[in-house]
């Protein structure tokens, strides 16, 4: 064989692999935003946390009153199409993604 018919022939073949790798890919990624978009935004509520922030002292109704703001703001975020995890059932998360306990109040 000539090495022209090599060259030609690895040439060849190096395109049309490079470009069903490039359509492959492409779809794939197509596939995934497509995914993605139909997911739910997530919230991570950390309720152990919220209530250790509970006033020291408190009565049993002003933490009954406590518990039920927090359980309000979980409404609302499901109403609003989120996903609202437990913190305890969430084995890591980015901190981005964790309800600053202000607004569970």
């Amino acid at each position: 064989m000539e090495i022209k018919t090599i060259a030609l022939a690895a040439t060849i073949g190096t395109l049309g692999g490079a470009a069903t790798s490039h359509f492959m890919l492409e779809s794939r990624h197509s596939s995934l935003d497509s995914r993605l978009q139909k997911s739910p935004p997530v919230v991570v509520v950390d309720f152990a946390k919220m209530a250790m922030n509970y006033p020291e002292g408190a009565s049993t109704e002003q933490v009954e009153e406590l518990m039920m703001q927090t359980n309000n703001a979980v409404i609302k975020l499901r109403e609003a199409g989120y996903l609202v995890l437990d913190a305890g059932a969430v084995v890591a998360a980015p901190e981005d993604l964790y309800l600053p306990e202000d607004l569970g109040r």
